[in-house]
């Protein structure tokens, strides 16, 4: 099977080839991508990864063909892989792909009610989800989030849901911030305006729990700063390439974790496929950005710039 593909051909550079799909072997399935979200570690992938790497771990697509021994699914079906399972480097293709071949134990089938244009979230708010779930978050705590970016903002959300207290978030940009209010931030602080710790702490008092999702250095330090003695936790939610100094001392003195989360769970997945299917998130208005496979390459170079930009998709459909 032949399908055009954005593949990495050196640090930062992509090529728009048309590669063979291999048939699905034994107990793999292959897939005709329908869509594929653009996340923050692709940025960092595209300097990191092999040449030859075809990326993009957010995938929503369509059962093709099925391999020998494969049950459950059939031709036409719906699916959305586990996000460490594809786009993630090696010889594994991704979704900057128009199709790929992957185990059909790490897809997740998805409901007729729940169009692919929405389902392409079901991967990153289950990151999101996946990076509460191992904050430990306990039912009243205060959190603080750095960052209302899309991990930033499916946090915020996944806070809400599972019972957080007050929840102030810090972004500068206004679509972002705007974002935030109506995924029930119950503060929202435009950094450039004011001192961040200060007013993290006016509006909620000093928080027991703090994500940073930005990837920038200077703000896993402001992070650290804030949280609160006795067990606080630190969760870095952005992803970075650069080197991040931190004096021990400032964690041990007040008893901090520092939590380094990466990727998702299958039954994350099916829970964040049911969320989106329910109508309860406004998916539509968070997928600020729907661009062709042709414009990954810039869509990527743009990635992380101060912008109205929350979520850019690429849509094959």
């Amino acid at each position: 099977m032949k399908a055009r593909a954005q593949v990495l051909v050196a640090p930062g550079e992509f090529e728009l080839r048309t590669l063979d799909v291999p048939p699905p072997g034994r107990g793999e399935l292959r897939l005709r991508v329908h869509g594929c979200g653009i996340c923050g570690s692709d940025k960092v992938l595209a300097y990191t990864a092999e040449p030859g790497t075809v990326l993009g771990h957010e995938v929503i697509a369509e059962v093709e063909s099925c391999g020998g021994g494969v049950s459950g699914w059939r031709r036409g079906d719906r699916a959305v892989p586990v996000g460490d399972h594809v786009g993630m480097g090696g010889a594994r293709l991704g979704g900057f792909c128009e199709a790929l071949v992957v185990q059909a134990d790490a897809c997740v089938p998805v409901p007729e009610a729940l169009s692919s244009r929405i389902a392409v979230l079901a991967e990153p708010m289950a990151n999101g989800l996946h990076f509460v779930r191992r904050a430990r978050l306990a039912a009243g705590q205060d959190v603080a989030i750095f960052g209302a970016g899309q991990i930033g903002l499916f946090i915020l959300y996944w806070t809400r849901h599972l019972g957080a207290g007050r929840i102030a978030v810090v972004e500068p940009v206004p679509d972002r911030a705007r974002f935030a209010r109506l995924l029930g931030a119950d503060a929202v602080i435009d950094p450039t305006l004011t001192d961040v710790s200060a007013a993290v702490i006016e509006a909620i008092g000093r928080p027991r729990l703090v994500f940073e999702a930005t990837g920038r250095p200077d703000v896993v330090r402001d992070a650290i700063h804030l949280v609160g003695a006795g067990g606080g936790t630190v969760v870095i939610a952005g992803i970075t390439l650069e080197e991040v100094a931190i004096r021990p001392v400032s964690l041990i003195l007040k008893e901090t974790d520092l939590i380094f989360p990466l990727g998702t769970i299958r039954e994350e997945v099916e829970e964040t496929i049911v969320t989106l299917a329910s109508g309860v998130f406004p998916a539509e208005r968070f997928i600020t950005h729907r661009i062709r496979q042709a414009d990954i390459p810039l869509a990527l170079q743009a990635l992380g710039a101060p912008s109205d930009q929350i979520k850019v998709a690429v849509d094959y459909a």
